[in-house]
């Protein structure tokens, strides 16, 4: 039992981060709200439980240093094959080259 007496479960929790800058034009094609109704629409068809988080960050490509807005979708109860394609989906939507996907194990509980 975990705290208050609710059942912890294990699992797994994954996060893609997503910058939003298009790779041929370096240009942030998409607002983060035109990708938050792209996202919603593609999780409520896979009935996907998720939070996502606008952010802003920086890196190092090849043609030097950039920042932009930086998404961060968090996914719990998505098998790995599933999740594989939501992220060359969500690639393909913003045509960027490279999405980070980390992957967590935690204990849980609905409360």
């Amino acid at each position: 039992m975990g705290m208050n007496g609710f059942r912890f479960e294990n699992g797994v929790k994954y996060e893609i981060f997503i910058g939003l800058k298009d790779k041929d034009t370096y240009d942030e094609v998409l607002t983060v709200d035109s990708f938050k109704k792209i996202l919603s629409e593609i999780c409520t068809q896979k009935q996907l439980s998720f939070t996502m988080l606008t952010q802003f960050g920086g890196y190092t490509h090849n043609k030097g240093y950039t920042t932009e807005t930086s998404l961060r979708v968090i996914i719990i109860g998505i098998s790995e094959d599933e999740l594989v394609a939501l992220g060359d989906k969500l690639k393909a939507i913003i045509n960027t080259d490279t999405i980070l996907i980390t992957r967590s194990e935690i204990e849980y509980c609905f409360m």
